[in-house]
This record gives C-alpha cells, sequence and structure tokens, in this order.
C-alpha cells in the first residue's frame, strides 16, 4: 500500500468501521465484475460500447483497490502480503 493511502484508510475505517467497509469492498467488487462481464459481451460485437465501458471498469478497479487496501489493515496487511508473495511465486512456477 502507499503510505501516502494510509492515513486516509485509516480515518475511515475510524469514521464508519469496519463492518461498514467491509460492506463497501463487496459493493465496489460487484460492480467491477458487472463491468468487466460488460465488457466482455460487447468486445468485438460494440467496440464504442466497450470503449465507454473501459472508463467505468478504470473507476470500478480504483474504488476495489481502495477497498481492498482497508482490508489490509482490518484483516492482517503483512500476513496478506506474505500469501501473496507465496502465490506469485507458485505461479511463477508454472509458466
Amino acid at each position: 500500500m502507499k503510505e501516502e493511502f494510509r492515513e486516509p484508510y485509516e480515518k475511515f475505517l475510524k469514521a464508519w468501521g469496519e463492518d461498514a467497509q467491509i460492506m463497501m469492498a463487496i459493493e465496489e467488487m460487484s460492480e467491477l465484475t458487472k463491468e468487466l462481464c460488460k465488457y466482455l459481451r460487447y468486445k468485438g460485437f460494440k467496440e464504442k460500447d466497450a470503449e465507454s465501458v473501459v472508463e467505468n471498469i478504470n473507476e470500478e478497479t480504483a474504488d476495489v483497490l481502495n477497498c481492498v487496501e482497508q482490508l489490509e489493515l482490518i484483516f492482517n496487511e503483512k500476513k496478506i502480503n506474505e500469501i501473496r508473495k507465496e502465490k506469485i511465486d507458485r505461479t511463477l512456477k508454472k509458466v
């Protein structure tokens, strides 16, 4: 996580609480899922529609990343990063 985001995330968690931010993460992830499905549906058929969906994907990806980084603060950032490293290393062995 970029250190410049840590303080705002901590303020959000203090202001609204962990449960609200977990619910927000769920909502934002579902919105990103919806936009990715639209992109795959339109890609190759309705290029103009796919292009407009890309803007929505960028927006929702930013929202999800902000939420995921708050989840790191809630659930153990250090452990999550250790697991990420293990998973990346394991996948690298497959390619």
